[in-house]
């Protein structure tokens, strides 16, 4: 299976991207998060759809997490995909696999919300050198629970998490910005940016891939402070130790 190359132009301005081609890390930096577009190829992304049928368990909201050790594809993906070096660029030559989940929403569903959090509400790393790369597999908007996000909420740094119907959620108050993205886009984002998704009230599935990679000094605070290369399902993608 080929993995899509990553983007590169020095003519069309892509989102996420400056018009020579380069990651708009300042964009990044300044609110939180940044969209690419098209990071994979329709054929990955309909790889990635067949690998979550295989484990997926039917719940209305399904997550499939560390499937890495039961998919060699998964496991190529997450080490090799394009998404490795947008992860160099925004966290520096060494950097390290940690997470992985599929998040699906079935349809016409009002279960399947998913509240304000942080992923270091879930996951908390120290240092917070990580980075989130959320990829949809179904094209995404208001109707089926496309990410909203709270721009720059990501400086205001880790904030208190409380039980939400089996989840984490935190307390917001303001208007968050739906972010709609296309099949094979990709959200990047940091473990302290507040986002959320609301219920899937289309007629199809809505899945996603999640994927979190950080840089190889940190531990894992939930995890009685383990050393993050210390856990089964972290490794090196990038650079070394």
């Amino acid at each position: 299976m080929r993995l899509a190359p990553l983007l590169q132009s020095s003519k069309i301005c892509r989102s996420g991207f400056s018009r020579d081609g380069i990651m708009d890390k300042q964009r990044y930096e300044r609110d939180g998060y940044l969209l690419i577009s098209k990071l994979i190829d329709d054929e990955t992304v309909a790889a990635l759809n067949a690998e979550h049928a295989r484990f997926d368990n039917g719940n209305p909201l399904s997550v499939q997490i560390q499937l890495v050790h039961r998919s060699a594809f998964i496991r190529s993906f997450v080490s090799h995909g394009p998404q490795v070096a947008l992860a160099v660029e925004i966290l520096g030559p060494n950097v390290c696999f940690t997470h992985q989940q599929y998040v699906c929403k079935a349809p016409d569903s009002s279960e399947t919300d998913v509240p304000w959090h942080q992923d270091s509400g879930y996951g908390r790393l120290e240092p917070p050198t990580d980075l989130t790369v959320w990829i949809p597999l179904h094209d995404t908007d208001e109707t089926n629970g496309c990410l909203e996000v709270l721009v720059g909420s990501h400086r205001s740094g880790l904030k208190p998490h409380h039980p939400v119907d089996g989840l984490r959620g935190a307390d917001v108050d303001e208007k968050g910005l739906p972010v709609p993205m296309q099949a094979g886009d990709a959200l990047l984002f940091g473990g302290h940016l507040m986002h959320r998704s609301l219920p899937n009230r289309s007629k199809a599935s809505r899945n996603a891939l999640y994927l979190r990679y950080c840089t190889p000094d940190v531990t894992m605070v939930t995890d009685g402070n383990k050393p993050v290369l210390e856990d089964g399902y972290s490794w090196m993608v990038a650079g070394e130790i």
